[in-house]
């Protein structure tokens, strides 16, 4: 069967265009009345919850880069009442630059194996502890978290943008034999690196991967 990068994305498209659109039904505006919080937050986690936090993922980075124009352009002035014991000494870019070196060290590692904790459990209580290490290991040895960063981003765009304009559609997913193959980002002269047909895999969706500021 085709599971391609193609096939993963588009079903993945398909499930948070759907999801947004039960977020935005009254069968889930009743279930969050009649629920108690520990179902409800058992349902919001299994359900909506996985769909609205790639969403949220997906803004994180330009509030982050808003945040940190807001704090440059700003500075430390004498009005900063609030930071007057730290600003005196550090200048708002130093300031930032500490901060964001602290987020992006051996913290990036934390999250990495807590959103891993999931699928860790999961294996062990279903199979082994030896399944479960080894599964893990190979998810980390194989970078299939940078693909998961990009699946992020389809999800969280696809969740919004039906939030936001609705009109949610079946996307025809089927998943049959591959008839023909196609290339990841275009077609190269034999021998170079030189395209000669733009076109592949990656460009289907990298538009909507990008960062918001620069579409």
């Amino acid at each position: 069967r085709d599971l391609g990068f193609n096939t993963v994305l588009g079903f993945f498209s398909k499930l948070s265009s759907g999801a947004g659109e039960q977020i935005l039904t009254r069968q889930m505006f009743r279930l969050g009345q009649l629920l108690h919080l520990p179902e409800a937050l058992t349902f919001y986690y299994a359900h909506v919850g996985f769909y609205v936090t790639q969403g949220l993922v997906s803004a994180s980075m330009p509030i982050l880069v808003f945040a940190w124009t807001v704090v440059l352009a700003a500075d430390c002035e004498g009005t900063f009442q609030s930071f007057e014991n730290y600003c005196s000494s550090v200048p708002a870019a130093e300031a930032m630059a500490q901060l964001l070196s602290i987020w992006y060290s051996w913290v990036i590692f934390l999250f990495l194996v807590a959103t891993s904790m999931p699928l860790f459990a999961e294996i062990w209580m279903e199979r082994s502890f030896k399944e479960a290490v080894f599964k893990l290991g190979k998810q980390y040895l194989t970078l299939s978290f940078l693909m998961f960063v990009f699946q992020a981003k389809i999800i969280g765009y696809y969740v919004v943008n039906e939030l936001r304009y609705g009109g949610a559609k079946y996307v025809a997913t089927g998943r049959g034999l591959p008839t023909y193959r196609r290339p990841f980002i275009g077609e190269t002269e034999p021998g170079t690196t030189k395209l000669t047909k733009v076109g592949g895999l990656y460009l289907d969706f990298a538009t909507y991967a990008y960062y918001d500021g620069m579409r």
